[in-house]
Order: structure tokens, then sequence, then C-alpha cells
């Protein structure tokens, strides 16, 4: 009942502020087309609200269009707080996460309440960097892992220099108990997890921006779909616009894409993981032998093309970079294959250093699987048995798919590798 009076509240104020959100259809202007639904599912999993079309939509169909004094920007805040406390060099998340933090405390008197009030708590959103310890376990041997370590420090960092500048400078506007480590850390989870990069197509700039009743929309690695920034006709101002990427019939989930992101990025920021992320990947640090008697001879050449002599290159579900064989090329190059400087290692060399190559590539596959405590086939058995899987929490059940599904492409990359060698072989024998 709470979750729905404040999805009616959001709609009455969107509405006393200039939206169409009316079904019906007047001269020269369709009804709107979507719904809020206050629990969604996606993947079997619940989602949170999301938005559902309430009739059938056409592509390229506006979906709604929001006038930029109810969005949330860094000049927004400027206006507000005064620049001040936003001066021009903050950074965009900073000077936004303080406009949230400063409009939830003014409560029922701010502007934005009505937007603020269906705001989810930063448990709702279970981003990985709020995970518990024995849920951030679960993650061992995934990159992941690190990745949650270094944005929790870094969270922590960004505040220790808000303690000594904001909160300092201007205890009047925010007062310590206003301004704790988790309030801003809930602001900042708002604008990972809601922000919009709002271009302007006009100007070529950007900025981000908090777009209320947009942010409802859940995420496809699927979509397509985009926000504009757009001119109103007869008028200065501007408004954020969504068009339909797809026809949607009535009763679909109308879904965006927050960008080409892998299930750890999407952990790490959102709190889930698709099981049909094209875009998933593991990342795999190579470097040369530190015995390789020309070790300083290719860390030289490595140098003189702006590289190191480690790199981490991305795996994907259904290849791997080019850029990761002409390394591993170089790392498996030897004396017998001449000079550095007059190899092309955009084509294979030879037949032995592209053997050598993918038996480097799966030999580093099978040490970052070790790195795993459980093995593929034990998650699969896991995730297997609906009515022990259905246990675990939410939490738990993404740390399982997402590490599960960096399994998958290290070993698919392996069997790749090894119909390689198979193949490279052959032509050895054959010569």
């Amino acid at each position: 009942a709470a979750a729905r009076k404040g999805e009616e509240g959001l709609v009455g104020w969107l509405e006393a502020n200039g939206v169409y959100m009316s079904p019906k259809s007047t001269w020269g202007r369709a009804g709107h087309p979507l719904r809020v639904e206050s629990d969604t599912v996606d993947d079997f999993e619940p989602s949170g609200r999301g938005l559902i079309a309430r009739r059938s939509i056409i592509q390229n169909e506006p979906l709604l269009e929001i006038p930029t004094k109810l969005v949330m920007t860094k000049a927004r805040a400027q206006e507000i707080l005064g620049r001040r406390v936003i001066p021009d060099e903050m950074g965009e998340y900073i000077a936004l996460a303080l406009l949230l933090v400063h409009e939830r405390a003014k409560g029922a008197e701010s502007f934005f309440a009505p937007y603020v009030g269906v705001l989810p708590d930063i448990d709702e959103v279970g981003p990985s960097y709020v995970w518990r310890e024995e849920e951030l376990a679960l993650l061992e041997g995934s990159g992941a892992l690190a990745t949650t370590r270094s944005f929790q420090a870094k969270l922590e960092a960004e505040y220790a220099t808000l303690q000594q500048t904001t909160l300092a400078q201007f205890p009047d506007v925010f007062p310590a108990d206003v301004l704790t480590f988790e309030a801003f850390r809930w602001g900042m989870a708002m604008l990972f997890s809601r922000g919009v990069d709002l271009k302007d197509e006009e100007s070529g700039t950007g900025q981000l921006g908090l777009v209320p009743y947009a942010d409802l929309l859940n995420h496809s690695p699927y979509s397509s779909s985009n926000f504009l920034y757009n001119s109103i006709p007869f008028s200065r101002d501007k408004e954020v616009v969504l068009y339909a990427d797809r026809p949607y019939a009535i009763n679909d989930q109308v879904l965006i894409t927050y960008g080409q992101k892998s299930n750890a990025e999407l952990v790490l920021l959102y709190g889930f993981v698709v099981d049909r992320n094209r875009f998933d990947e593991v990342e795999l640090r190579v470097s040369l032998a530190a015995d390789d008697p020309r070790y300083n001879d290719k860390a030289d050449f490595l140098r003189s093309v702006g590289l190191t002599p480690e790199q981490a290159f991305p795996l994907l579900i259904d290849r791997y970079s080019n850029e990761l064989v002409q390394f591993l090329r170089l790392c498996c190059a030897t004396p017998a294959d001449g000079p550095l400087g007059a190899l092309r290692f955009n084509e294979p060399i030879s037949l032995v250093n592209e053997v050598a190559v993918f038996e480097a590539l799966t030999e580093g596959c099978k040490v970052a699987l070790a790195q795993y405590p459980e093995t593929e086939e034990e998650d699969a058995k896991l995730m297997g048995n609906a009515q022990m899987f259905a246990v675990l929490s939410r939490r738990q059940r993404m740390a399982v798919k997402l590490r599960r599904n960096e399994k998958r492409i290290l070993q698919r990359t392996i069997r790749v590798c090894e119909a390689e060698i198979a193949e490279l072989e052959g032509a050895l024998a054959r010569r």
C-alpha cells in the first residue's frame, strides 16, 4: 500500500509539472503508453519497480517526455545549493550525490520529495560494494571481488575528502548527522544505478542526470533504447525523451540498456547479473615469462609501443581479442623467429609459435579456473536444484550465477584453443 501511494504521488507530481500521464488520447496527443508496476520479474528474479506497456506500442514511438525542470543535474545542484557548495570543479557524481542527500533530508519540503520518496534504499539495490563479507566470499576467484574491494575503498576516500571540505566548510548546509557516510553511499548508489548520460545533439555535450520516472525502466542487454535531450518546440526549455526501440505488446515490460556491461559490472553497480549476457567477459592477465631469455628485448619492444610486460585482456563467451593473440605471439617468440622488430604480430609468425600461443592461452584459462573454490559443474548442480537454489538469498544467487558464467567463458575458450592446437599440430605433421 505504501509503495502504491508513493507511485501515485510520483505520477501526480509529474502531471502537476507538465508531464502527460493520462492513458486517454486527446486532440493531437496519444495517451501515455506506460504504467508503473511495483514488482517486476526478469530471468526468474525479482527486479523491483518497472514500466509496463498499457497498450500496444510501435517502434520509435515516444515513450516518455520529461521536462528538464524535473531532472537532477549538477547545474540544478548549483542552483539549489549554490556554487560555493557545488563549485564548477566538483565532479558530477559528487555534486548529484550531495543534492540527493540534501533533498532527502528536507523531506516533504523538497520540490523533489515525490521522486526522492520512491527511490529505493541501498539494500534494495544491492550493489556488491554493500554486500556482507560472507556474501562477498562467494565471489572468490572472480575479478569482481577485487573490483568491489577497490570500489569500497574509493567511496571511503571520497567521503573522507568531503569531511575535510564540504562538511567542514558548510555545516549549516550539511550537518554531520545528515551527510553521514551511509547517506553519501546511498546517494552514490542511486547515481551509479539510475544516472543517465544526457547527450545534447545540438551542442554535442553531455551531462549526468537523474530523470524521474524514466529511471524506473529496467535493463536488458538486447535493448537499443537511448535517451535524447531534445528542444521543446516554441520554447527555450528542453526535455528528456525516450523512444521505443522495438514494438511492445500490451503488458510487456519496457526495457532499456544500461550499456554494454559485463556481469561483474552489473553486480557491482546494480546488484544483479544477466544469464544470457552477450557482453559478459572474464579479464585474463598475461605477462612475459620472467625466465624468458629474451625478456629484456621483449620488454623494451613493448615499451616502444606504449605497453608494459603485463597486460589484461577480455575473454567473451564467443571470442577473444586479436590484441591478446598478438601479445601472446610476442610472449612466445623464440630466437629462431628472428628479430622482434622484423616480426608482424598481427599474423601467425610460424606454426610452432602459433601452437605455443594457444597452449599459453589454454594454460592461462586453467590457472584462472583454479582460482575459484568451486567448479563449474558444482555451480551448475546447485543452480539445477531449483529448491536448493531458491533457499539462497538473492545476493548469493547473483554470486553463483556470475562465477558460473565466468567459468563457462573460460571453459569455452579452452575448448576453442584445443581445437586450434589440434588443427595446427595436424598441419605440422603434414609438413
